[in-house]
């Protein structure tokens, strides 16, 4: 079993995006970062990203970005929640390598303010995660 570190502030999908939640807030009053982990990232080179939309609208589990690689494979990233993005990472679109150097902070890809039937369940907690890609989990 490999070790990776899974941040415990998240929850995750089967499809390795993330979605970071804030401590002691209701889940749907504030914009959430949402991302890739490093899982979907392993061993492509990021050479760019294409972003939704800001006040576009997303469903949970539907294709709302696109990783591109230096191999001109696409990774396509799924929404964890559904709901109205309200803004995007100019880093990540100025520099791709962020993504994969640092996808859990300076990587991150849109902030979703979720809709308010949108919740956490379905989505992972980290233990859950590593059970799911069958790995350890380092907090």
């Amino acid at each position: 079993m490999r070790a990776r570190k899974i941040p415990s502030d998240r929850r995750y999908t089967a499809t390795h995006s993330w979605v970071a939640l804030t401590p002691g807030a209701n889940f749907s009053d504030f914009p959430l970062r949402a991302g890739v982990t490093d899982r979907a990232l392993d061993d492509i080179d990021v050479v760019g990203v294409d972003l939704p939309a800001v006040r576009s609208t997303v469903d949970a589990g539907s294709p709302c970005a696109v990783i591109w690689s230096s191999a001109r494979t696409a990774i396509t990233v799924y929404a964890p929640i559904g709901g109205l993005i309200t803004m995007t990472n100019r880093d990540a679109t100025a520099d791709p390598a962020l993504v994969a150097e640092d996808p859990f902070h300076a990587g991150w890809l849109f902030a979703i303010l979720p809709v308010p039937s949108s919740s956490t369940y379905g989505l992972l907690t980290p233990a859950q995660y590593a059970t799911e890609l069958n790995e350890t989990v380092t907090l």
